[in-house]
């Protein structure tokens, strides 16, 4: 089949269509059910003369990868880690201090909180094919609607039940400890503001970033506490409020990533607000400041040990970081992907901190 290409303006009635994957309504388009449209070009995104040219690939030569392949995209099962290691430490701190107190309702709320998260990941990039930040911000993942695997429609279904699952489930949690219904109830409210914004992803607004620090960061700690049965205390509001702040870092490394061509398609968040010069400067004060509340974190909760050791090794492992993203020069070129890759390395040096300092207090109470 030869290849096809078509040109929709964002004024024509075809435009969500071809983008939500519903080509088959419309006639004055060569493009049918056995067909996917795949954006190829975008041009003036974010104003009213904005255009996409389209491939319409057959379903038949679209090569999809094997289902686990396929689920792990479509779920961004490599970020898990962002939500399964603040439970795994908030579950190993309350079974240090006082054992597991309700292990059905810690059940539930994990099951709820994988969900969720699998949920709002593909909601996420629903989003940002929708408003067009995939599109002008390529990158080297497989992004199931952007490779034509499934369409923006079909994603969004699925997000759908998922999220469903998850406040069934979460549900099911309140029933056990009623508690948690007042941390549910604030995480949802939020969620439902950010909801409200034109463009809700937490890559276009101040409101969508500030969302994600609270949901990910003291929200989710502090609720996976209340579902062990416990108390919400201090420490693990601490940690939930730095996790969340090392969460966002790496989120304004990938906006950094893209900032040129941000920039350009008029999208709208802290890097590009900031400009380039100053958003190096951001990114290395910021770090500097997590390693300051990392550190304090430690003094307060830590053995003087684990303070010094973790110190020691984020500094030295963080500082020729910082000083790559002070050396570059122009937001050109590939620097800015390598400090990517790098920072995230950093962001798992921090993780391999924490889970060893946890799983040595574990073996030593063991002994």
């Amino acid at each position: 089949m030869a290849t096809q290409y078509v040109t929709i303006k964002k004024s024509q009635p075809a435009f969500l269509d071809f983008l939500w994957g519903h080509i088959e309504n419309n006639t004055k388009y060569p493009a049918n059910r056995d067909q996917r449209a795949i954006p190829v070009k975008t041009y003036n995104l974010g104003t009213p003369e904005e255009s996409i040219t389209f491939e319409l690939k057959a379903l038949s030569e679209i090569k999809k990868p094997g289902f686990f392949v396929f689920v792990s995209a479509l779920i961004k099962l490599n970020s898990f880690i962002l939500i399964l290691f603040p439970l795994f430490y908030t579950l190993e701190k309350n079974y240090l201090s006082q054992g597991l107190l309700n292990p059905l309702s810690i059940l539930f709320a994990s099951l709820a909180s994988v969900f969720l998260f699998a949920g709002l990941n593909i909601r996420n990039d629903v989003n940002d094919h929708i408003s067009g930040y995939d599109r002008v911000n390529i990158d080297l993942n497989n992004k199931p609607i952007r490779m034509g695997w499934l369409s923006a429609s079909r994603a969004s279904k699925i997000s759908f039940v998922l999220i469903l699952c998850s406040v069934v489930l979460a549900s099911l949690s309140t029933l056990l400890q009623p508690r948690l219904v007042w941390i549910i109830g604030l995480a949802g409210l939020l969620f439902l503001l950010a909801q409200f914004n034109k463009r809700n992803s937490y890559k276009q607004q101040h409101s969508g970033e500030l969302t994600l620090y609270l949901l990910i960061g003291p929200a989710l700690a502090t609720g996976y506490q209340v579902a062990t049965g416990s108390a919400i205390d201090r420490e693990i509001l601490f940690f939930g409020l730095l996790w969340g702040f090392a969460v966002l870092y790496l989120i304004q490394i990938n906006n950094f990533s893209h900032i040129m061509t941000s920039s350009q398609s008029g999208i709208k968040n802290t890097m590009t607000k900031l400009g380039f010069d100053w958003s190096q400067k951001f990114l290395i004060a910021a770090w500097i400041f997590f390693i300051g509340i990392h550190t304090l974190f430690h003094l307060h909760y830590s053995q003087l040990r684990w303070t010094i050791i973790n110190f020691l090794v984020m500094v030295s492992v963080s500082a020729p970081t910082l000083l790559k993203i002070f050396n570059i020069k122009s937001p050109m070129g590939s620097g800015l992907q390598r400090i990517r890759k790098e920072a995230y390395r950093n962001f798992l040096v921090v993780v391999f901190l924490f889970l060893t300092e946890i799983l040595w207090y574990q073996w030593t109470t063991s002994i």
